[in-house]
């Protein structure tokens, strides 16, 4: 492992970053357009806004509320974080 990988790697995750940050601005400024149609056709490509209803489960207010039923069916897993400083 070389300083040069490290700052290569750091300017490469900047650019994605940015870039990420360009692209979340082009679908909101697409989104706005849309206003609430869900399904709009461009110059052949489909763009497709719709709304999705899902369910979760709020994970602390059962820690809080049923301890014991959140230690019956929590699953802890072991994972590895890589960061640079």
């Amino acid at each position: 492992m070389t300083r040069e990988q490290i700052l290569e790697l750091k300017d490469i995750e900047a650019q994605i970053s940015e870039l990420k940050k360009k692209a979340a601005a082009i679908k909101d400024e697409m989104k706005a357009e849309m206003g609430n149609e869900e399904h709009v056709e461009v110059d052949g490509f489909k763009v497709n806004y719709t709304i999705v209803i899902s369910t979760t489960l709020d994970s602390t207010k059962l820690k809080k509320e049923l301890p014991d039923l959140w230690n019956m069916y929590k699953k802890e897993g072991i994972t590895r974080r890589f960061s640079i400083t």
